[in-house]
């Protein structure tokens, strides 16, 4: 059967497609995501070199709702067209219920249009691989998509080049009681060990939800000290 109209599984029970799309995501810019008791925090590194510009691997994160947010490692074309979904996913939810749809529902609605391109004929899975936050009244919610849809419920995670590194750090300095400070300081060190380089404000993007306010993203001069604090640190 031609492998563009079929689902093809390889010689050890997985799908080629999807592990081809897991390839593409461990070759963008890594993201990080955290949740602790009183917060959800995702931090990504977007460079802006004349490299990345002509490149197909993309890093971002995206305001979905109020207190919804969503971001993704992998080719830029799939992520517009999942964060275009998700926007009109909440916008539909929101119309009907007169409410935000939660981040579990929203994962799920996701997860399906990830599993429809994977197992359909005649498309490839998406080369993506997302985080998706949330706060609702049970609090934080932090999960994650994979290529072929499987969705796993997380409390802090690293994806993109590096992402093994990142991993070990992590599992190392995470924990639920993290202050807000710790949060950031956490997500930054986590991703200072993926980049293996110097990390700049301008080349970090934080969004945060915690129970105090929607989603924010935080600007440069919000970020700055964060960093500086961070080096002072390593000195």
């Amino acid at each position: 059967a031609d492998q563009q109209n079929s689902t093809v599984f390889n010689s050890r029970g997985r799908l080629s497609q999807a592990d081809y799309a897991l390839q593409t995501v461990s070759l963008s810019e890594p993201i990080v995501a955290i949740k602790t008791k009183n917060r959800v925090c995702i931090i990504t590194r977007k460079t802006e070199t004349d490299e990345d510009k002509t490149s197909t691997g993309s890093s971002d994160l995206f305001v979905i709702d109020k207190s919804l947010g969503l971001a993704g490692c992998g080719l830029k074309t799939d992520l517009k067209i999942i964060v275009k979904r998700a926007r009109k996913i909440a916008k539909n939810f929101s119309f009907v219920f007169g409410r935000q749809i939660s981040a579990n529902l929203l994962t799920v609605e996701l997860s399906n249009i990830f599993q429809e391109f994977t197992y359909s004929g005649g498309v490839r899975p998406f080369a993506l691989s997302i985080f998706v936050i949330g706060f609702d009244s049970e609090g934080p919610s932090l999960f994650q998509i994979i290529p072929d849809g499987n969705i796993f419920c997380i409390k802090a995670n690293i994806i993109g080049k590096n992402a093994f590194q990142g991993k070990q750090y992590l599992t190392k300095r995470w924990n639920k009681d993290l202050s807000f400070e710790e949060t950031i300081t956490t997500g930054f060190l986590c991703l200072k060990e993926a980049t293996e380089g110097r990390l700049e404000s301008s080349e970090i993007n934080v969004a945060i939800i915690d129970a105090n306010s929607s989603l924010k993203l935080l600007n440069r001069n919000e970020i700055k000290p964060i960093i500086l604090n961070i080096d002072k640190l390593n000195k």
